[in-house]
């Protein structure tokens, strides 16, 4: 499976690593894309993932994300 292959050959980051548009991140579990980083809309803070299983968007609040345990994916160089 790509994801179990992805997690073997990256090491877990930091955790205050930001978020990047067209990045990968985990939860250890799903693959997600980073469609937008952190917008501002009226009194609401989001980033919007992207599930590669599902090709769902969903915007997730700051709290959500890091409750979700997220770390990024780096390619392999």
């Amino acid at each position: 499976m790509l994801l179990t292959s992805l997690l073997r050959t990256n090491p877990r980051p930091a955790p205050s690593e930001p978020l990047h548009a067209g990045g990968y991140v985990t939860d250890g579990r799903r693959l997600f894309r980073v469609v937008s980083q952190f917008a501002t809309v009226g009194d609401h803070v989001f980033a919007s993932l992207e599930d590669c299983s599902t090709l769902e968007v969903q915007a997730y609040a700051p709290g959500e994300l890091c409750a979700m345990g997220l770390r990024p994916i780096r390619s392999a160089s």
